[in-house]
């Protein structure tokens, strides 16, 4: 029974990745892109950067070394807070520059 839900399930994903393996192909470029240009970014940069770059980890590491228990709840609150900020920014401006002009030329003229 197990065996049959497991073979189900890796069938499965199979022909998902095999019916979009375009995105796939497209996410996985778009991620090996990122990973040259902050290498390339990192290469390139000027000693205060990297310096600055450099004590920005390590603060980071030590926050989280310094902090005894992490509050999960607030945490998840203000990661879901920050996020729903960003996409209604980006809703409302999405929606102020991108209009349907077919509309508008027709109440124009």
């Amino acid at each position: 029974m197990k065996n049959s839900k497991r073979l189900n399930i890796k069938n499965m994903i199979y022909q998902h990745i095999l019916n979009n393996s375009k995105e796939y192909i497209l996410v996985t470029l778009i991620f090996i892109v990122g990973i040259f240009s902050g290498v390339m970014f990192i290469n390139n940069a000027q000693e205060t950067q990297i310096s600055e770059i450099t004590t920005y980890l390590n603060k980071f590491v030590d926050t989280l070394k310094n902090t005894e228990q992490l509050n999960n709840m607030q945490l998840l609150k203000s990661t879901i807070f920050g996020n729903i900020v960003i996409a209604i920014t980006l809703w409302f401006f999405g929606t102020t520059v991108i209009r349907n002009t077919s509309s508008f030329w027709s109440y124009i003229i």
